[in-house]
């Protein structure tokens, strides 16, 4: 990247996924309500886009309409985001947001803000709560308001850091890559990041070897093909560490006291004379009487 600009480096990255994962028209090209595109981010944050499709399907097939999902149980609203992470406090937040909209409209609508500026229209929709997460916002512009937002959360920032991009601040990195992706291709550079960050670039262990980008990405790059990953190395060094030496226990016997010691070998002359220690004095008193 030092000698590549980071619109060129972008434009390389998502020709490659592209000739690797060829996407298919979705979702992406048809404008979503405002209302849709809130509960569509909080679903999609932080998992794959299939099951944040399919979730939003559950709700307009399963609930007769949104008002009936405001006044469910959260238990209720979980069961529609079956498979995706932490349902219980995406209910909350999806909850929590039709029940802010309803109090302030007594309605479920939001789409009158896609006539107004951008500016202003995101100023509306930040007074409700679900606007604290910029990957909601991005998703909103996106989907919904026509502007130009490529949303990031902590999968696709992943994925972007080992790549070579430092910035840890979301908004700052979203700007960086809105300002090098153009419009037109953004839904789509974002979906193929989302396949790869999915497919190869796990958060343990990530499958290097057979990444698409292993060429140009730096942490592929500094992970040679061939090096153990993390989990690998450790095992090895376990394998590699030296046993401690272990004394064998001394037997014991049946009654539970240790037996006596073997006896050492004693020749058999030097045995005689220590068996009888009194013979020569025996001889020396009486040897002489006849």
């Amino acid at each position: 990247m030092a000698t590549q600009s980071k619109s060129q480096f972008l434009n390389d990255i998502h020709s490659s996924l592209k000739r690797h994962y060829k996407p298919s028209a979705d979702r992406d090209s048809a404008r979503l309500s405002v209302l849709e595109a809130v509960v569509y981010g909080i679903c999609h944050e932080n998992t794959t886009r299939e099951q944040a499709n399919q979730a939003l399907s559950r709700f307009s097939d399963e609930f007769f309409d949104w008002n009936e999902v405001r006044v469910s149980g959260v238990e209720e609203i979980e069961e529609r985001l079956a498979g995706i992470p932490e349902p219980a406090e995406r209910a909350k937040r999806i909850r929590r947001f039709l029940r802010q909209l309803f109090n302030r409209t007594y309605g479920f609508t939001l789409d009158a803000l896609t006539k107004r500026p951008l500016k202003e229209a995101l100023k509306v929709l930040h007074t409700y709560d679900a606007f604290a997460s910029d990957y909601v916002t991005a998703t909103v512009i996106q989907q919904a308001l026509g502007g130009h937002a490529i949303p990031i959360d902590k999968i696709s920032l992943r994925a972007l850091q080992r790549l070579g991009f430092t910035e840890s601040d979301i908004p700052v990195l979203r700007g960086i890559l809105e300002r090098a992706v153009p419009k037109n291709r953004g839904a789509e550079f974002l979906n193929l990041l989302e396949e790869l960050a999915f497919d190869t670039c796990l958060d343990v262990d990530p499958e290097c070897s057979r990444c698409e980008l292993r060429k140009v990405c730096a942490y592929a790059l500094s992970h040679k093909e061939g090096k153990p990953t993390p989990s690998a190395a450790r095992a090895a060094s376990s394998a590699r560490a030296p046993k401690e030496s272990i004394k064998p226990a001394k037997a014991k016997g049946t009654d539970g006291t240790h037996p006596a010691p073997a006896k050492r070998n004693v020749p058999p002359a030097k045995a005689a004379k220590e068996s009888h220690p009194a013979s020569r004095a025996t001889r020396g008193k009486h040897g002489g009487a006849k």
